[in-house]
């Protein structure tokens, strides 16, 4: 027979009462608080909630102060400013027209480049405005931005450090990360040009406007606005692996939000886990989550980026014929060089030693590239004595290197480092090409 209880038996009852966080049943057979809760204990929960919001907000405050360097005594909102408007400054290279206030931008000088420049009426101390903030109107993603600078004790110097490309909002840079911003500036300006190694020069140039240009003494507000552009900015393609975790900005970059990210979790589950007394288990399973979230923030970030990249592609290569999408380089003038030096070179026995050179190592990559097929070699294999003594009688082929000179009377070619006996063979435009007879004296 089984007994049912309209309550709890009296010896279980007394057991349960004396037992810490027991539940009490009431005569309708329900539970009632829990005879050790207390409002003291409450009350400390809620300060522990209290201490833990104020933690994280002071951590993560510190975060993005140090992230944004931030001067920890500075102002919000900058003590003094210079603004200067768009038709403050002229034009010194290309075609510009004023606009009301603003400058456009209509045609690229020299070099494919646009120049326009502002001579401060007074220097200014460098030091006392670290922050640069400049908006543009229709800036196109086909150009590549720099700020220019001259300092009182280099006159004739011209100083440039690429910025963050401007879009439909203000942009801001950190001048103070720029070693050369330092003493008295006594003209600044800004400067246009294809993007280097992506864009050909010929199609690059759309219109555009300078609207403004601010120059800011230290403040919370420039130091986050210019973390925030360094974040958000649109960075084009680098020679760099698609899955590279490191900085692909061609400007000086602050630290990545991945790292941020990464040390402002990691440091703020220790202060719950402290502050709230939870179990290594909690730990364990929040680090999980919190790792798999950063994870997804990661990749969106990456494909985010690959958007933006992909607006470029487009704009170059959409709507057009393969035909043509072929013949848009970067690099034409090296790439006509390539060629005609393959046409000269076609005369030659097949496995005739051809050595590149020119000013920068992508032109040596690129110009060795497009000579494919030959037995191509890059300049510094002449460095060593051993495999140039090997390679004798071989071919140089200089592409836009003026260190490279060639005496006719002595027949000589030579440069920084070393002479050698040799036979001007080709010459048109940029490309010479050089036959190399013997060992370098």
């Amino acid at each position: 027979m089984v007994r049912r209880f309209r309550r709890v038996p009296l010896a279980l009852d007394a057991r349960l009462a004396a037992g810490s966080g027991a539940l009490r049943m009431d005569d309708a057979g329900s539970e009632s608080i829990p005879a050790n809760t207390s409002p003291r204990r409450s009350t400390w929960m809620r300060i522990r909630v209290a201490l833990l919001v104020v933690l994280l907000a002071t951590l993560w405050l510190a975060l993005v102060g140090w992230a944004s360097d931030a001067p920890p005594g500075a102002t919000f909102q900058p003590a003094e400013r210079i603004r200067l408007e768009g038709n403050d400054f002229h034009v010194v290279m290309g075609a510009g027209v004023e606009s009301g206030r603003r400058l456009g931008i209509n045609a690229v000088g020299a070099e494919h480049m646009a120049l326009q420049s502002h001579a401060l009426p007074e220097a200014i101390d460098a030091a006392a405005f670290p922050i640069l903030r400049y908006r543009w109107d229709a800036f196109p993603r086909t150009l590549e931005l720099s700020f220019v600078f001259r300092r009182a004790d280099q006159p004739d110097d011209v100083h440039t450090v690429t910025l963050p490309p401007a879009g439909s909002y203000p942009g801001y840079f950190d001048l103070s990360d720029v070693p050369d911003w330092t003493g008295r500036i006594i003209e600044i300006g800004f400067a246009e040009f294809p993007t280097a190694q992506l864009v050909p020069a010929d199609i690059a140039f759309r219109p555009f406007a300078l609207i403004e240009s601010e120059l800011w003494s230290p403040s919370w507000r420039g130091s986050l606005g210019a973390l925030g552009t360094d974040w958000s900015a649109y960075r084009p393609w680098a020679l760099m692996s698609v899955s590279a975790l490191g900085p692909d900005a061609p400007w000086p970059h602050k630290p990545a939000p991945v790292v941020l990210l990464a040390i402002g979790l990691a440091a703020s589950l220790f202060l719950v886990m402290l502050v709230l007394a939870r179990s290594w288990r909690w730990l364990g399973v929040t680090l999980a989550i919190a790792l798999a979230g950063g994870w997804i923030a990661l990749d969106l970030r990456w494909l985010g980026e690959f958007a933006d990249r992909h607006v470029l592609t487009r704009e170059l290569y959409a709507g057009k014929p393969w035909r043509e999408r072929a013949s848009i380089e970067p690099d034409t003038a090296l790439i006509a060089g390539a060629q005609r030096a393959r046409a000269w070179l076609a005369r030659m026995p097949a496995d005739t030693h051809v050595i590149v050179s020119a000013v920068a190592p992508y032109d040596i990559l690129r110009l060795a590239y497009h000579l494919l097929p030959a037995n191509v070699a890059p300049v510094g294999v002449l460095s060593n004595p051993a495999a140039s003594g090997a390679m004798k009688p071989a071919l140089l082929v200089v592409y836009d290197d003026p260190s490279w000179t060639f005496d006719v009377a002595r027949h000589a070619l030579s440069n920084a480092d070393a002479e050698y006996a040799a036979e001007l063979v080709y010459a048109e435009g940029t490309l010479r090409i050089f036959a190399l007879r013997g060992a370098s004296r």
